[in-house]
């Protein structure tokens, strides 16, 4: 009997994903009923805020409570503000408060889900796409609890006037049974001020320059949340140092007086306004203010209209007069969201303008994120989870500006916009001063925050501002250890931080280094996440570093266990050899079948008897050379075939005596090279045997040793998919009514990305692929670098012939999962989809070279037989434009078939079956691997993402049946439920093939197989 590893780590979904505060979502893993669904909530709530200088320090300590009697893993999101990057994060193990440490992200997923595996305490907090974090928490135990923290240091911006700003969030949805919020700023010449409180008994008391406000609350829910404003003296510089093993780390303020010259508008502006679903969590009322500022001061301009989602059109030419922008405004209000976003989409031949607004919340989900514009392009964001770098990268490149209206007033903004604004050009004298940042111009809008490195103890230097490269004001500026000297906030961190801000705009430059300094220093970025594990056996097993309180107990083990515990990892390069050779055997197996005729009796067919050194009666003259023929041939078309692809009893210069022979009964010696006459076949004379078995020939088709006359593909049947989901009745009539349709049940159904799919579905039923292919796309903006989801879209976009963006997408799921063998398969197949067949040869045999873990090898065991099949296709299929010197080539072998159906899934730990039903009635399947016509199923996947392959060499006549048998499914998440897609091949690697590619969600209640296609042979 087959044995099943059903794992209970499986997703649902309890908050929105669309936030519309920056406050934390939840999602827990695993729920059965609306109790379940309920069954975790925040407890405890304690949050500690240090301000010094500008710089806040919050700290988080929050503690989950599962009702439940069933072991759950939780999930936290945290959108941050721009600049802010999480730096701490600690669990609770046996009861006490653990530190995070750093690690590279993806080795980090890696572990985590291996350790999860052993049912133990592992803890994980990574950056996501744009400015997003997301700690991964497992277990939570069933009626009981789980504590984390988390904290971040921001820097502080100014507010409308000479003051920073510290706002925090606190919108929580549910009564706190416990919470606490101490705020403190310290050495404050100014008293600092409450803008927004949590309630009225929340109130800073001085003690000398430093103020504190403390509340303690139970059952608590905050009506507002915390906003605290700093006035700042301009003529007086703040410095902070910090000891360091050579020098100090620095911190430097300064508060110029603002200064500005005003900047002329052009008369030609293109708007760029993003209409992705992402859209609707912008506040378009900002940006509709926004653009009535400049449009009011302007008065008279064209504006022509861009909208951005998964693709890109020219929305029209907009005459504005006396600034009045109704149209146009009219137009903005009345966008429909929906796509995802595709910045590559966007370029000046068919979008031009003297400078650029971009409205957008810089995540490109289904495309490249560059544009390709060489006019200014001011970046504009509002959304609470963005991709700052992007938008930064952008207006930087193009000489725009970007502007954060999360961060700043309309007014204030459209002020920058509509000013040339005083900059940060440099530094002078700065001899005992290095890495300074930042090390590019930058707006001050009346602030600016400097960090750098003191090789001394003291020194002076000069902060310059101007405009272009006049300088205007300078600053002079004084450090000295004994002065300046604190210790309340890591400055060194602060340094980094800023570092790394300025590194990620251009990321995939600097990305090593932004991996190295932020391991060093302790904080999150994109390559790098925060891991928490249970004992120091795994530290040393995965060859982590462990936190301060185990280095000791760590250290001592290193000297003596280290080798013995340390995780060992292997490539499949031996088992692909060996695979290789078993699949020669098979290939090479005569599989002689004989359909049954009806009525009469069959009786047994005794083996053939061959004689050594001799023919055999079983093996014509005529049979021996063509196989010869056909090996000498396969030796000039492909890499060596090895020498035991000839049969030890045949006379090895039979490679030069190849005889053709015509189905006209015409036959002719000939030497291999010679030039052969196909009489009855061919009119004018073959060239050479190549051509011949290219398929050169009209009416010829050479395949398995033989020539045959071009044979008629078998018709595969697909069963159209139409779900019979409830939304589904609405979609009737024609396809603009229908849409209608779907955008008026779209709010119900906003974050369920099955919706998504069964609609797109039925567009493409109606030949409408541009509306279907927009649809499909909203998938990728429903939840950040969430694998799954990606793997479901890209099933879709191979099988809609939407090759570009399956590479895009595929690429994306590699560049999350790197540890997983299918994301390089995935990426290889959809990179030969698109015609890059190099670097889909590469990536292939990436699969069996890269590094897995124990967990991960054991997992995907079998995954060499459908690799070996897809290397062999594409040489075969493109061999002369393929280097194929870098592959092994004890891998390479022709290995043509008739029938070949290889199956995927989009979820980890899914136990999923392929089933083949033959002619004869025999089914192909885990328990029966070989069928008596020479069917081949792979290894059995009971976990990973598969996949399963079947193949035979020389199909029978008649009816095949191509089944998925699916375990059920109790994951109900973000990713909906587990998607299957089928590829099926006729004709495999002979350069007659054809593809039919089907994706189905699979039926958990379907326990007899869910029919995938058939065809007849």
């Amino acid at each position: 009997m087959k044995f099943r590893k059903t794992l209970t780590i499986l997703p649902l979904l309890l908050s929105a994903i669309f936030v519309k505060a920056q406050m934390p979502v939840l999602k827990v893993q695993q729920a059965n009923s609306d109790e379940q669904k309920k069954a975790v909530k925040l407890n405890k709530l304690s949050i500690d805020v240090q301000i010094t200088g500008n710089i806040a320090t919050t700290v988080m300590t929050m503690t989950f409570y599962n009702s439940s009697n069933r072991i759950l893993e939780g999930e936290l999101t945290f959108p941050m503000p721009e600049g802010v990057s999480i730096s701490r994060y600690a669990l609770d193990i046996n009861g006490k408060m653990r530190e995070a440490v750093p690690v590279e992200k993806a080795k980090a997923t890696e572990v985590f889900e291996d350790i999860e595996h052993r049912r133990v305490d592992p803890g994980l907090l990574e950056k996501v796409e744009g400015n997003n974090f997301r700690t991964r928490i497992y277990p939570l135990p069933a009626n009981g609890s789980r504590t984390i923290i988390v904290g971040y240091e921001e820097e502080l911006g100014f507010n409308n006037g000479n003051a920073l700003r510290y706002h925090l969030p606190l919108d929580y949805n549910q009564a706190i049974e416990k919470f606490s919020l101490k705020a403190t700023v310290f050495e404050s010449i100014i008293k600092p001020e409450l803008g927004e409180q949590p309630d009225g008994s929340f109130d800073l008391k001085a003690n000398g320059n430093t103020y504190v406000a403390e509340i303690n609350k139970t059952n608590y829910q905050p009506k507002n949340g915390l906003t605290i404003s700093l006035p700042k003296r301009n003529d007086l510089p703040e410095v902070q140092m910090q000891k360091a093993s050579n020098g100090y780390y620095f911190l430097v303020n300064v508060f110029p007086k603002t200064q500005s010259r005003a900047r002329q508008w052009s008369n030609q502006i293109g708007i760029i306004w993003d209409s992705s679903l992402s859209g609707l969590q912008r506040d378009t009322k900002k940006e509709l203010a926004l653009l009535d500022l400049i449009i009011k001061q302007k008065q008279n301009l064209t504006i022509q209209l861009g909208l951005l989602n998964n693709g890109f059109k020219n929305a029209g030419t907009f005459v504005i007069s006396n600034g009045n922008w109704d149209l146009l405004k009219e137009k903005l209000n009345k966008i429909i969201y929906d796509g995802g976003t595709d910045f590559s989409a966007v370029n000046a031949k068919n979008f031009q303008a003297d400078e650029y607004i971009f409205l957008s919340d810089g995540l490109s989900t289904f495309g490249q994120n560059t544009i390709a514009l060489n006019k200014p392009v001011h970046c504009i964001n509002t959304s609470l989870k963005a991709d700052y770098s992007t938008l930064k990268y952008i207006s930087q490149k193009t000489g725009g500006q970007f502007i954060n209206l999360n961060a700043t007033s309309t007014n204030d903004a459209f002020k920058q916009l509509s000013q040339e604004n005083l900059q940060f050009l440099g530094i002078k004298n700065g001899i005992g001063i290095r890495q300074t940042y930042p090390s590019t111009n930058v707006n001050v809008n009346g602030h600016l925050s400097l960090a750098g490195i003191l090789n001394g103890f003291n020194t002076d230097f000069v902060l310059q501002f101007g405009y272009g490269n006049t300088v205007i004001i300078e600053q002079p500026i004084r450090l000295n250890a004994t002065e300046h000297t604190l210790t309340s906030i890591d400055v060194s961190r602060v340094w980094a931080q800023k570092k790394i801000a300025e590194m990620d705009i251009q990321y995939e430059a600097n990305k090593d280094d932004i991996s190295v300094l932020s391991k060093q220093f302790g904080l999150v970025a994109r390559n790098t996440s925060l891991i928490v594990l249970e004992s120091v056996d795994d530290y040393l097993r995965y060859d982590i570093t462990p936190p301060a309180e185990l280095r000791p107990e760590y250290d001592a083990i290193l000297k003596h266990r280290r080798t013995e515990l340390l995780e060992q990892k292997k490539d499949l390069l031996n088992a692909a050899v060996d695979m290789t050779k078993d699949l020669k055997a098979w290939w090479n197996t005569d599989f002689s079948y004989k359909q049954p005729i009806k009525g009469k009796e069959q009786y047994p067919t005794p083996e053939n008897v061959i004689v050594q050194g001799a023919p055999g009666a079983s093996e014509s003259r005529y049979e021996r050379s063509v196989q010869a023929s056909q090996r000498s041939v396969d030796a000039v078309r492909m890499p060596p075939p090895p020498v035991e692809n000839l049969k030890e009893s045949e006379n090895k210069n039979a490679l030069n005596d190849v005889v053709v022979v015509g189905y006209a009964n015409q036959d002719k010696r000939m030497s291999t090279g010679s030039v052969a006459n196909i009489r009855g076949i061919a009119s004018e004379p073959v060239a050479n045997v190549d051509q011949l078995l290219q398929g050169k020939v009209a009416g010829v088709n050479i395949q398995q040793g033989t020539i045959r006359p071009t044979e008629i593909q078998p018709t595969i049947i697909i069963p159209e998919f139409k779900s019979d989901k409830e939304y589904m009745k609405n979609m009737v009539g024609k396809p603009d009514s229908a849409y209608a349709a779907y955008l008026k049940m779209r709010p119900n159904y906003i974050s369920t990305p099955m919706f998504y799919f069964d609609i797109a579905n039925w567009f493409y039923q109606q030949k409408d692929s541009v509306r279907a292919l927009t649809i499909l796309s909203n998938i990728a903006d429903l939840d950040l670098e969430n694998a799954d989801l990606y793997k479901t879209l890209a099933y879709k976009l191979k099988q809609t012939g939407n090759y570009k963006e399956e590479v895009f997408v595929s690429q994306k799921i590699l560049q999350w999962r790197p540890m997983d063998a299918q994301s390089y398969r995935d990426y290889a197949l959809a990179l030969a989809d698109a015609g890059q067949y190099q670097k889909a040869l590469n990536n292939l045999y990436k699969v069996l070279t890269q590094s897995y873990n124990a967990q991960i090898a054991d997992r995907d065991e079998g995954i060499e037989e459908i690799i070996i099949s897809e290397i062999n296709n594409l040489i075969a299929k493109h061999g002369d434009k393929l280097d194929v010197k870098g592959i092994d080539k004890r891998l390479i072998y022709r290995l043509p078939v008739d029938v070949r159906v290889v199956l995927n899934w989009n979820k980890n730990d899914t136990d999923i079956d392929l089933w083949l039903t033959d002619p004869t009635g025999e089914k192909g399947f885990y328990s029966n691997p070989r069928t008596a016509i020479g069917g081949r199923i792979s290894n059995d996947f009971t976990s990973g993402y598969g996949p399963e392959q079947f193949m035979i060499k020389k199909a029978v006549k008649g009816k095949y049946k191509i089944e998925v048998n699916y375990y059920g499914d109790s994951q109900i998440n973000i990713s909906g439920p587990t998607t299957v897609t089928a590829e099926i091949y006729t004709r495999y690697a002979t350069g007659k093939e054809q593809r039919r590619v089907i994706v189905l969600p699979m039926a958990a209640d379907n326990k007899n197989g869910n029919l995938v296609g058939e065809f007849n042979f």
